[in-house]
């Protein structure tokens, strides 16, 4: 694993973690999504978050199944074992992707994400639609593109500067963990 460097109040400091990125190549997938995103907008939460910009509600696709079939997409690329290696010494089983959010957001010009983290879930995913603003991250700037997923651990912070263009950039985040088998039964069971 690579370094992060994260700070806070201009303290700076070393700590373990990976940033993955997969890009997804499937064009009728991402035309359907980015659609439902426009169509999806919530004024109840637009503008009334960290996102500065209009958002859909936050369990908006976790029932979709073009949603459904990217993560099913993602996780064929996405070099899963490397994600998985720091589950292994806990207990052994399988585990179970708990994605817990799933909701899409739309900047135009001057909108802007304010730096934040994704604490209560192991992993934040973007996808994104454009490459009309990086995304900032206390490890450093990603360069966006049309089917590039991000996933960043939910400690990093990470935030979009104002947007300059007169264009719509859009993207969709998801919050996910993998649960152990033996605690989801429990919870099943209990």
């Amino acid at each position: 694993m690579k370094n992060i460097l994260s700070s806070v109040e201009n303290v700076v400091w070393k700590t373990n973690g990976s940033i993955y990125k997969v890009l997804i190549e499937d064009e009728e997938l991402l035309k359907n999504l980015e659609s439902k995103i426009k169509s999806s907008i919530d004024d109840n939460v637009s503008y009334k978050t960290n996102v500065k910009g209009s958002m859909t509600g936050w369990k908006t696709f976790l029932q979709d199944k073009d949603f459904k079939k990217l993560l099913s997409i993602y996780f064929d690329i996405c070099s899963i074992d490397k994600i998985m290696e720091q589950y292994k010494s806990k207990k052994d089983g399988l585990f179970h992707l708990n994605v817990i959010e799933a909701w899409g957001n739309v900047l135009k010009k001057q909108d802007k994400v304010i730096r934040h983290q994704h604490l209560g879930v192991s992993w934040s995913s973007i996808l994104y639609f454009d490459n009309y603003a990086n995304l900032k991250t206390d490890a450093g700037d990603i360069e966006t593109k049309r089917g590039l997923v991000v996933t960043l651990p939910s400690y990093l912070s990470h935030w979009v500067e104002p947007i300059q263009k007169n264009v719509e950039r859009c993207s969709l985040a998801w919050n996910w963990s993998f649960i152990p088998d033996w605690i989801r039964n429990e919870k099943i069971d209990g």
